[in-house]
């Protein structure tokens, strides 16, 4: 019987704000043949996020725009937090990134989804369908059926698999019938993006926790600063945002103020809410249609860029036709537990920044100073480590067995770290440059010997690293990249004996070995990944 499902695509993506895109671009990097449905006509052009992570970079550096939105970016910045009478209470920055990129970096969010857009557009693999309205969703064991509403009239659109990425009122959310767990918090802020800000800023974004109107202050490049202020149950929205208002609000850091400098003036409500499941069958949603958070620790953004390259790496698996049911089950299992930790740390850090009971911002200024002179808990607070990042030990990860080696810079289940290698031709780049878009094994200090073919047939890119106290690299040969790390980051601690380590396609351990031990890592990854069936359903990336 023939199949009715459109053999020229393989994926629908529903939104095309920056988690919708992000997804689309990653899957047709791979040679995935995707959809993109969005009502709107052009890109976003209102300030909404404001900080991205190092590895959001990471992810943006796979679909080749990380540099440009770099060049529009204050980078490197870090949170300063002050209490009564504007007292200094904190100081915070994050810790060196191992991932190749600035840990914090304020940006703009209508850059990046310009460059998006652009780039979605441009794509031979990417079809963006503008002024499109999704209307109807339904499934069965072969494949989506998504009806839409066209500027020329209704269409029928099917796939094998979609991603929902349409926002916190997600339409597809509400079409497979997952419900959102959390709450609402009741305080409202308005928050004010300005152009032309002369003023000389620090870069730190700024949390002023006077116990009065609690505020924070933001400030970017070119100009750009944003500013947020706790409401009050009696103050109206429509009149606090109003011109007069908002020059009151603004007198402070602006004694005048031209109307043409405010971008943007809008009073929001931070929900705390999580999806149920991440996944509905062939369905999956990702960024704020798959979980809402506060704003305080800047992570509802990354948290969506995080949920594009989890997503899109399994149904890159999925349409070659070796993702089993278990790997896309991971995709909840990793995100959904990540995406719930940081909604909690962002609401933690929003009942600090919004107290105003005099008693409570006493109490809080007073354990904070204390807090400040034991040593260990003033470096975890000044480093930002309670910002933590994804641990997949519970997903597409291998545990170590009793001979496994360790390593004091790799762990399973986390990030690989990104040194600067250099390669034979002496050129320097990051190693992402050198992972290819796929699965890697890394051998560690010596040549990785016969590996098994399971890795050949999942189309794992070999490569051996050295450290940088190794001869320069040889000629790649025998289908092996040889690199030699500028600083000891991977090579740091080597064993005696060949270290291998596999590496997902998006970046993370998913297990260290003896040459030895293939035999089992294989045997636990064919569970997520079937190279028996992925071997005969290739794409053309």
């Amino acid at each position: 019987m023939e199949n009715r499902f459109d053999p020229e695509r393989n994926v629908i993506v529903v939104g095309a704000g920056p988690v919708g895109l992000t997804a689309a671009l990653l899957l047709a990097e791979a040679g995935v043949r995707t959809t993109v449905v969005e009502r709107s006509t052009a890109p976003g052009d209102l300030p909404r996020a404001i900080s991205l992570q190092d590895e959001s970079f990471r992810i943006l550096e796979q679909i080749g725009i990380a540099e440009d939105l770099k060049a529009e970016s204050l980078l490197d910045t870090g949170s300063r937090y002050f209490g009564l009478g504007d007292r200094l209470l904190a100081e915070a920055r994050p810790m060196p990134s191992r991932l190749g990129h600035p840990a914090k970096t304020q940006f703009d969010q209508p850059v990046l989804e310009q460059l998006l857009f652009d780039r979605a557009l441009a794509h031979p693999r990417l079809e963006v369908l503008l002024g499109t309205e999704a209307t109807e969703l339904s499934q069965d064991a072969e494949g989506v059926t998504l009806e839409v509403r066209t500027p020329d009239g209704p269409r029928t659109l099917t796939a094998g698999w979609l991603v929902g990425a349409d926002g916190g009122r997600s339409f597809t959310r509400s079409a497979v019938g997952i419900d959102l767990v959390g709450t609402t918090q009741p305080q409202r802020w308005i928050v004010i993006d300005l152009l032309n800000e002369t003023a000389p800023r620090d870069p730190y974004a700024e949390f002023h926790c006077d116990g009065r109107r609690p505020y924070v202050l933001v400030p970017g490049i070119k100009g750009r600063l944003r500013l947020e202020f706790m409401l009050f149950d009696h103050e109206d929205a429509d009149e606090m945002t109003s011109p007069a208002q908002i020059r009151e609000l603004m007198r402070p850091f602006r004694a005048e103020l031209d109307p043409a400098d405010v971008r943007r003036a809008a009073v929001y409500v931070a929900h705390q809410r999580v999806a149920r499941s991440y996944r509905a069958g062939r369905v999956f949603l990702a960024g704020d249609a798959a979980h809402l958070m506060p704003p305080f620790a800047g992570q509802g953004l990354n948290a969506g860029l995080r949920d594009a390259s989890n997503i899109a790496w399994k149904l890159v698996e999925a349409v070659r036709g070796g993702a089993t049911d278990r790997l896309l089950d991971t995709y909840g299992t990793e995100r959904r537990t990540h995406g719930a930790r940081m909604m909690v740390l962002s609401r933690r850090i929003g009942a600090v920044v919004m107290a105003t009971n005099p008693v409570a911002t006493r109490v809080r200024d007073a354990v904070v100073q204390l807090l400040r002179k034991a040593p260990p808990v003033h470096e975890f607070l000044a480093t930002m480590r309670f910002v933590t990042p994804p641990d997949y030990t519970g997903g597409v990860a291998v545990p170590p067995g009793e001979g496994s080696p360790e390593l004091p810079g790799i762990t399973v289940g986390r990030s690989l770290a990104q040194p600067v290698v250099t390669d034979a031709s002496g050129g320097s780049a990051g190693l992402d440059a050198h992972l290819g878009r796929g699965w890697a094994v890394l051998a560690l200090g010596a040549e990785p010997g016969d590996l098994d073919p399971y890795f050949a047939r999942i189309g794992a890119t070999v490569l051996r690293l050295d450290g940088p106290g190794a001869p320069a690299p040889a000629e790649d040969r025998d289908g092996i990249v040889r690199l030699r790390e500028e600083r000891a980051v991977l090579t740091a601690g080597l064993p005696a004996g060949p270290v291998l380590v596999v590496v997902r396609p998006d970046r993370y351990v998913a297990a260290v070995l003896a040459p030895t031990e293939q035999a089992r890592v294989v045997e636990v990854l064919r569970t997520h990944v079937d190279d028996r069936v992925r071997a005969s359903r290739q794409l053309t990336a």
